[in-house]
């Protein structure tokens, strides 16, 4: 038998990340990270198959596709996992779930994938859904050993944004691909959440512009520090350093694309001076390390 006949024959690298933007201009989900062990993953979407009869025969079928619910059984989740996923209150203080029977889930993308015959792989990305249930249980301990599961309920639905395919804009539910198709690349799907954006490889990370630009003078004090990179931002190190030497103190902050950084000061820059932005420590998503470098204004 072929290889891309397998059958699955396991699963695992099972990973969520929040959607924290879904609009008619962007789709813009966190950084992966892993769910837990998974031991079963099972689901079908909810199909609705309408035929039309004329004349005393079939003369179409209408298809439509809604939810996909999809069964994640694991290991065990940790109860600051489970609460976020779920919707419920975790107290950090205490390592308290506060629930309050009203779950306000919010929306993640799931990532897994299923062993595929001896060799090959079957990689999932669902681009959008939220976590029902959280079904547990468990036994008293006899001579024998009773291991009792954790599982949870993935609705998956399709996104508000939209991506062109063949000529016309339409949501993403899902992306899959198999290690057997020569075309399919499996490198990186864990490292971000799969969209039509994400088919080839990335760009080398870059600075793309700095506000004040380099070597600027007459800078309002008031002024914040604008950086923007040509590709999503997972950690850095970037500060400001005035003349002396001393860090200044400030906030950052990225935007939804996590591409943009702002440097907001404290307090105002003196005047009549030169800082440094010391470029530093800046890798992406893709685990790319940009090359430290510095730039500087005066006021």
């Amino acid at each position: 038998m072929e290889r891309k006949y397998g059958e699955f024959v396991g699963v695992d690298n099972l990973h969520y990340a929040e959607v924290t933007t879904d609009t008619s201009v962007a789709y813009v989900a966190d950084t992966p990270a892993y769910l837990a062990p998974a031991a079963e993953i099972a689901g079908a979407p909810e199909i609705n198959n309408k035929s039309t009869y004329y004349d005393n025969a079939a003369a179409n079928a209408y298809i439509t596709e809604g939810t996909t619910p999809l069964t994640v059984t694991v290991s065990g989740i940790p109860a600051s996992l489970a609460a976020k996923l779920l919707g419920k209150k975790y107290d950090a203080a205490s390592g308290r779930v506060l629930d309050t029977g009203k779950p306000n889930p919010p929306p993640v993308a799931l990532g897994f994938r299923f062993n595929k015959g001896a060799d090959d792989y079957r990689y999932y990305w669902y681009l959008k859904g939220k976590f029902s249930g959280g079904s547990e249980e468990a036994a008293t301990k006899t001579n024998d050993v009773d291991v009792r599961t954790y599982q949870l309920t993935y609705t998956a639905f399709t996104t508000a944004h939209t991506w062109t395919i063949d000529g016309e804009d339409k949501p993403m539910k899902r992306i899959f691909g198999d290690t057997d198709d020569e075309a399919f690349d499996a490198d990186g799907w864990f490292d971000e959440v799969q969209t039509p954006d994400t088919t080839s490889a990335p760009s080398a990370i870059a600075l793309s512009s700095i506000v004040p630009a380099d070597d600027a003078s007459g800078v309002s004090v008031g002024s914040t520090v604008v950086l923007t990179f040509n590709n999503k931002i997972a950690e850095d190190e970037v500060m400001i350093i005035s003349a002396a030497g001393a860090a200044v103190a400030a906030t950052k902050a990225y935007d939804a694309t996590g591409k943009i950084l702002t440097i907001t000061p404290a307090s105002n820059l003196s005047s009549s001076t030169t800082y440094i932005v010391a470029v530093a420590g800046v890798m992406d998503i893709y685990g790319q390390a940009l090359a430290a470098t510095a730039k500087n204004f005066s006021t």
